[in-house]
């Protein structure tokens, strides 16, 4: 199994004050296709993920970035270096059937972003599960990947199963935006979707783009702070959609330099393929289910819709049915 996304900033969301960038997942391809939002609230310190649906956008996953990190006067990245070295760099996470997960900076002279879960046996402990950094500092492109045993006194295989990476431009054949690419070549590569057991690959496709877009997060803040040590900050602008438009396909031309001197998100990589339905604008409402992350009230004020509620009913651990689009196929 291979999927291939595309992660653009959103054309249907007005740029807020102090908020980073809202941002959409759609297969790549498809960049009319919106699979999930990725809605920044209560100035970083909360981020939805939500998927459009009849009844309206549904909350499936939560994240909520070490405190101060993202918030006006923060410092903003969770890249390597930090000054304190006890400072907390855990991004935590929350989705629907009592999932719970953390994404951890651990690196030094670059970022090495470490996905960990609950370990069950060791209240208060955590189990390793995948990790994202680049192959050098100076690359393009982020791999993901896992360890897995290899035999007693033999060290741990190394098993990259996808990377984040640049779109090509449209002018080259692509769409701009962001690509993130499980493969899906090897078994090995497989097994990453029965990591959170058989029926749960929805699961598993939360945990990675979740953490896909948490890089961006990152990027998007370093390049902000970069341009601010060059230049003054400018009037407020509203933030162009790196998706491409629905007359031409291609890119649309900004309108305007970022707000806040937010950029948007790298464009990004090599074309994949993968099924999809047709434009799914996100509905005006949202509605909650039980079992998964409360939404934040403040979003009400902040962006006009009511907050961002459940999605995904619960359902016994490892054993959900499959993901219902089949798109990853």
């Amino acid at each position: 199994m291979s999927a291939v996304y595309s992660i653009y900033t959103s054309p249907n969301h007005a740029p807020i004050p102090n908020h980073l960038p809202t941002l959409i997942v759609t297969p790549y391809g498809q960049p009319h296709h919106t699979l999930y939002s990725y809605i920044h609230t209560n100035f970083n310190k909360e981020t939805y993920l939500l998927t459009p649906s009849p009844q309206g956008d549904l909350c499936v996953a939560k994240m909520v970035p070490p405190p101060g990190s993202r918030g006006p006067g923060g410092p903003g990245s969770s890249d390597g270096g930090h000054s304190a070295a006890n400072n907390d760099r855990t991004v935590r996470c929350e989705a629907s059937r009592n999932l719970r997960w953390s994404i951890t900076n651990t690196g030094i002279n670059a970022p090495v972003y470490k996905l960990t879960l609950p370990n069950p046996d060791a209240p208060g402990n955590e189990q390793p599960l995948f990790q994202i950094s680049k192959p050098n500092p100076n690359a393009t492109w982020w791999t993901m990947f896992y360890f897995t045993y290899a035999g007693h006194l033999i060290p741990p295989k190394r098993i990259e199963f996808g990377k984040i990476q640049k779109n090509a431009a449209a002018g080259s054949g692509g769409g701009g935006g962001t690509r993130v690419s499980i493969t899906g070549k090897s078994a090995e590569e497989k097994a990453v979707w029965q990591t959170l057991g058989e029926g749960n690959e929805d699961m598993v496709e939360w945990i990675v783009l979740c953490a896909a877009l948490n890089v961006l997060d990152d990027e998007i803040i370093k390049a902000a702070q970069k341009s601010e040590t060059h230049a003054a900050p400018s009037g407020a602008k509203a933030i162009p959609s790196s998706r491409p438009s629905a007359g031409n396909g291609g890119p649309r031309s900004p309108a305007g330099g970022p707000k806040m001197g937010m950029p948007m998100p790298m464009p990004g990589g090599p074309p994949g393929a993968m099924p999809g339905g047709g434009p799914r604008p996100p509905p005006p409402q949202m509605h909650r289910q039980p079992g998964g992350p409360a939404p934040d009230p403040r979003m009400f004020q902040q962006r006009g819709p009511p907050p961002p509620q459940q999605g995904f009913p619960p359902q016994n651990q490892g054993r959900g049915p499959p993901p219902p689009n089949g798109r990853r196929f």
